[in-house]
């Protein structure tokens, strides 16, 4: 048994090349790739962002390359202002400088966390797992059902938890919502009282 044996991080880089990484417990992508994908889901998923457009992940020169011509042609189609432009450029100038001293993936694979819940359990200057935890894969159409089947359940769950999320922030608009409203009517009342009572004691409501 060896690392062939590991699920690999599926995240293909600009160049064609795959994530060395593992890939996390029940799911496609490394903690690196797992976590930059869900960053960009969000902000995918802001409707207020206007304008908005996708570029790379600039983690290697290729991706910085490819981002370059983005803005070139974002440019030239008029769909890019040249001050928001210069900004992008600046960035990166400062991106392709600071390659050199980055390297996202680890020197041992076995360093990289593969599952979260489960780092409480590794030893200071320890692995994160052992080759030892995988089973030889079996492969054909059952394995491949079932494999399929532990990932929609993964993503079902992962959904599930997101809407849940969604649902108490709803609500908790809502309640703030209802707050200022019975704080209104609250005021409205207390206004509406003491011109009652200033007219019952014969003087001018305020504001009449």
């Amino acid at each position: 048994m060896g690392l062939d044996d590991v699920p690999r991080c599926q995240h293909v880089k600009m160049n064609g090349t795959q994530c060395g990484s593992p890939a996390l417990r029940r799911r496609r992508h490394c903690f690196f790739h797992e976590r930059i994908r869900r960053e960009r889901a969000k902000i995918a998923a802001d409707t207020a962002a206007q304008g908005r457009f996708d570029l790379p992940l600039l983690e290697d020169a290729n991706s910085v390359q490819v981002t370059l011509m983005k803005v070139i042609q974002l440019l030239g189609a008029g769909r890019l202002d040249h001050k928001t432009a210069g900004l992008i450029l600046y960035a990166l100038q400062t991106a392709s400088v600071n390659l050199k001293n980055l390297n996202f993936e680890a020197d041992d694979a076995t360093d990289v966390v593969i599952d979260r819940d489960d780092v409480h359990r590794t030893c200071i200057n320890g692995p994160q797992w052992f080759e030892e935890d995988f089973e030889e894969r079996t492969f054909g159409p059952e394995a491949d059902a079932e494999a399929a089947s532990d990932e929609e359940e993964a993503e079902e769950a992962e959904e599930e938890k997101e809407e849940g999320i969604e649902e108490e922030i709803e609500a908790a608009k809502q309640r703030e919502m209802d707050k200022i409203q019975l704080n209104e009517v609250r005021k409205n009342v207390q206004t509406l009282a003491r011109n009652w009572l200033l007219e019952v004691a014969g003087e001018k409501p305020a504001g009449g």
